[in-house]
């Protein structure tokens, strides 16, 4: 199963309002989608925390490390993009794409072989997880109102941004 193309679709949209310095427009692209498409016609998703626009760039210099190649390999091709990217600098966005392409990659190992992705990685580590909820930034005397919804439900851990923490 060889890769034949990899794709990105960005993810647009504003921020809740309060607590950010720089609230995001609607327009702004801060998380892109990353489709693995394969000659046998299966496609795997992964995605990476950039946008659109810095993942096309980095899929352009990435192309011809990774057309072709075997998508049921994902560490092996991850590596080799990793090591052919080394004099680029590490971090940074072509990294999040790197990322993203092996998240894909092993997306696509899981449906080829039936597997979830969680078994190929390791397995299953607990049988029960417990939920994480984010307020955001959200002002402490505009935070009441917010948590009406949840009435009930068991809180174990409180931290507002000013750094003072309540714990069940």
């Amino acid at each position: 199963m060889k890769i034949r193309e990899i794709r990105a679709a960005g993810l647009r949209g504003r921020t809740p309002k309060g607590g950010w310095s720089r609230e995001l427009e609607p327009g702004d692209c801060v998380h892109t989608l990353i489709a693995v498409l394969t000659g046998d016609g299966l496609v795997g998703w992964g995605s990476a925390s950039t946008s659109d626009q810095l993942v096309r760039a980095a899929l352009a210099v990435l192309r011809p490390l990774y057309e072709g190649e075997n998508a049921l390999e994902p560490e092996r091709v991850s590596e080799k993009l990793h090591q052919h990217t080394f004099w680029l600098g590490r971090g940074g966005s072509v990294t999040h794409t790197i990322s993203g392409i092996d998240i894909a990659l092993w997306d696509l190992l899981g449906q080829a072989t039936g597997q979830p992705a969680g078994r190929l990685l390791g397995g299953r580590y607990r049988e029960r997880v417990r939920p994480y909820a984010s307020i955001l930034m959200t002002e402490p005397e505009r935070i009441g109102g917010s948590l009406e919804p949840h009435q009930g439900a068991r809180i174990l851990r409180f931290q507002n941004r000013l750094g003072a923490v309540w714990t069940a």
